[in-house]
């Protein structure tokens, strides 16, 4: 399978028409201040929020999407479920109904990360919430986890890179892409720079980027495996954030996405799409 064609099929799976100021896609959020907690019950109401640590106040961290979203994650901060067993689940890419093979003697095939839910009716719901996509900054409660945001005029100095800190796979076997069909933190210890920009729907400077998560495994369902990322600042106005390990399982591919292929290229164009950071 020619290269192109594999990332096309990805990128068909999870960009498709997507508008960055509205899209029904899931990310990881990057934020500061990883110990203060809103009381979720009433989270706009300073006297009701906790602070374990009042000296991490400007380190990053990452998130999930909290209690108060329809999409809430059930272990959030965490992407997992309650008990603490995984939530993120990856499917099958398939080329006319065929899985699409590394192309050694591994038999390893291509899985990818997407699937819908919602706190309501939990996984499948088609008026859920698209998972999983890339990563956002983080618009909290009372801005406490917002990067510093003055003004449209005035560019943020924070610079925020992502580095991969490990997988639980073989290292060629992990890999991220993104819109442009670039593949990007394809190896241990890769960084990747997280453009800032003025996000209209947040009225602040922010982070919104779209990205895939992609393994090469082979098709036993049932299958945990583990990516770990960091975030750290490159001007020094924040702290490196702790490592986020981020796992996921292989599940049998639904029926809905089983147009994913060259054939439903002309329907996939036309789908639409909105953003819930």
């Amino acid at each position: 399978m020619n290269l192109k064609i594999i990332i096309t099929l990805i990128m068909l799976c999870v960009f498709v028409n997507i508008s960055y100021a509205e899209c029904t896609l899931a990310h990881t959020h990057i934020g500061v201040n990883p110990t203060w907690r809103p009381d979720w019950s009433d989270p706009g109401n300073p006297s009701k929020a906790t602070d374990s640590d009042l000296t991490d106040n400007d380190k990053l961290w990452f998130f999930s999407l909290p209690p108060v979203h329809d999409a809430a994650t059930p272990g959030w901060p965490n992407w997992e479920q309650a008990n603490g067993d995984v939530f993120l689940q990856l499917v099958p890419v398939l080329e006319s109904g065929s899985p699409i093979m590394k192309g050694d003697a591994s038999g390893k095939q291509l899985w990818t990360c997407q699937f819908m839910y919602s706190k309501s009716n939990g996984y499948g719901d088609p008026s859920g919430t698209q998972h999983l996509d890339g990563w956002h900054s983080a618009h909290g409660p009372q801005g406490k986890w917002n990067l510093e945001s003055v003004d449209q005029s005035t560019t943020p100095q924070w610079d925020i890179y992502l580095k991969r800190e490990g997988t639980s796979v073989v290292s060629d076997d992990f890999f991220m892409l993104l819109p442009n069909d670039t593949p990007v933190l394809i190896a241990d210890a890769d960084t990747y720079q997280l453009d800032k920009a003025w996000l209209s729907d947040k009225n602040a400077w922010g982070i919104h980027e779209h990205m895939s998560f992609n393994f090469w495994l082979t098709p036993d369902i049932g299958q945990e495996v583990t990516a770990t990322f960091s975030a750290y600042d490159a001007s020094g106005m924040y702290t490196a954030s702790d490592n986020f390990e981020m796992a996921f399982v292989t599940v049998p591919e639904p029926a809905s996405l089983l147009l994913i292929g060259l054939g439903a290229i002309p329907l996939l164009r036309n789908r639409e799409k909105k953003c819930n950071a």
